[in-house]
């Protein structure tokens, strides 16, 4: 009797297993299934919006299941994908006006959808406030970044710090695989001429940020 009993449950055990299985998704049917969730619910009145739903091929390695960490060679082709991905002013010069990438730094306009309706807006902000301490006394600030106040003064305003800075708000990816910090150059949120503002508002002597 008793080893009819274990003989059951030990046929039982894979069936079970292979129930088990069968049950969970491995992590490519995790994803997929929940790209087509995040597809059929995401709706916008721009078919360039839409667009937001199509990874690029660093956004999808930067987007592992369970925030699987980078392996060196992943990690290595986000930074080679964030290299490429930089396109530099026409016109060479890397640092703009302070007084424009000041005024960038605090608007947020930009791609926002009201009541189904895309704002209209001629360019959009960089709202670096968001995410970023900026100027002394300043109160409506983020902390999710590190701070910039006082950043010209600590880097210095050589070429090399513009080149730096330029291409850190262009793709963060390139120095930071996967960071937090939006691609903001990268995904054409700002244009490279705006990007050249919020440079000369970071580390312009004559910027608030610096004084």
């Amino acid at each position: 009797m008793r080893a009819g009993w274990w003989k059951c449950i030990a046929a039982s055990v894979p069936a079970a297993l292979a129930l088990g299985c069968a049950t969970f998704p491995d992590a490519a049917e995790t994803r997929a299934s929940a790209e087509k969730i995040v597809s059929a619910s995401f709706t916008a009145p721009s078919p360039q919006l839409l667009k937001r739903l199509e990874q690029d091929r660093a956004q999808r390695l930067c987007s592992k299941v369970e925030d699987a960490a980078l392996t060196q060679e992943e990690a290595a082709e986000v930074i080679e994908l964030a290299r490429t991905s930089i396109q530099y002013p026409a016109s060479g010069k890397l640092v703009g006006n302070w007084k424009i990438g000041e005024a960038l730094a605090h608007d947020g306009a930009g791609d926002r959808i009201a009541r189904g309706v895309l704002e209209k807006r001629k360019e959009n902000g960089g709202l670096c406030q968001n995410c970023h301490a900026l100027a002394r006394g300043e109160i409506n600030v983020g902390n999710v970044g590190p701070a910039l106040t006082g950043f010209g003064t600590k880097r210095g305003n050589s070429p090399e710090t513009a080149k730096y800075v330029y291409e850190k708000v262009y793709n963060s990816w390139l120095y930071f695989p996967c960071s937090n910090m939006p691609r903001l150059g990268a995904n054409k949120h700002l244009t490279s001429d705006q990007i050249t503002h919020l440079v000369a508002y970071l580390i312009d002597p004559q910027s608030p940020l610096n004084r």
